[in-house]
């Protein structure tokens, strides 16, 4: 799948020059801080633009997605003009919902019920610490951008995995995230960056985002 945002395991290393990563326990504090803040929170929508590296094949894609995040564990990324598409996450499924091709391909999370089968983006919305920590090796990343830290998330299955490591960056002085990264297992790295201006923190979104319903003439293909 070219467009995926942690959909088969939403919402990778994030690049950056000089990256450096510090003691566990920095991780699990910023953990912890983000599960302060957003502990009451249980909505979250906005935009986000999207690039695909493909360093092997020399590759760069960008596109532009709206998202909506209904917690504990529920996803919807609409893709853009010119390659629409819809990912969704629901229930022990994900969902890739191609218009062009009338498909939808189907996907079973292999660890349903973990933090490990979240989109990346609940990850930076303060999912309780201690579920991330059954589910992940984490590590602090002290210059992940101008302004920011983060956190790496490497699955401590990684044979059960369906891609090699997360990292999620935030605001070092809001605690808001800004970039979400995924490095996928064949070395693809999917970066998606939030735009600050559009997003929407505890308002209402409609339940009927989060079924898979799809046009009548849309083929369904589980995916194994």
């Amino acid at each position: 799948m070219k467009k995926v945002l942690l959909a088969a395991g939403l919402m990778g290393v994030l690049v950056v020059a000089g990256a450096a990563f510090a003691a566990d326990s920095q991780a699990v504090d910023l953990l912890g801080k983000l599960e302060t803040k957003y502990a009451s929170i249980q909505t979250v929508s906005g935009s986000f633009v999207q690039v695909r590296d493909d360093k092997a094949f020399g590759e760069k894609m960008t596109s532009t997605a709206n998202f909506y995040l209904l917690k504990p564990n529920n996803f919807r990324a609409e893709y853009q003009a010119p390659d629409e598409s819809v990912n969704l996450i629901s229930g022990e499924f994900s969902y890739r919902y191609v218009p062009k091709l009338r498909q939808v391909e189907r996907y079973r999370f292999r660890n349903s019920g973990t933090a490990q089968d979240l989109n990346f983006m609940l990850l930076g919305f303060g999912v309780k610490t201690d579920d991330v920590l059954k589910s992940y090796n984490v590590n602090y990343v002290s210059d992940a951008g101008p302004g920011r830290v983060g956190v790496r998330l490497t699955p401590r299955n990684p044979e059960n995995a369906a891609f090699k490591n997360i990292t999620v960056a935030v605001d070092a002085k809001t605690f808001v995230p800004e970039q979400f990264s995924m490095e996928q297992l064949d070395g693809v790295t999917v970066t998606a960056t939030l735009q600050g201006a559009s997003l929407q923190v505890g308002a209402p979104i409609d339940k009927a985002k989060f079924t898979p319903r799809w046009p009548r003439e849309a083929e369904v293909v589980d995916i194994q």
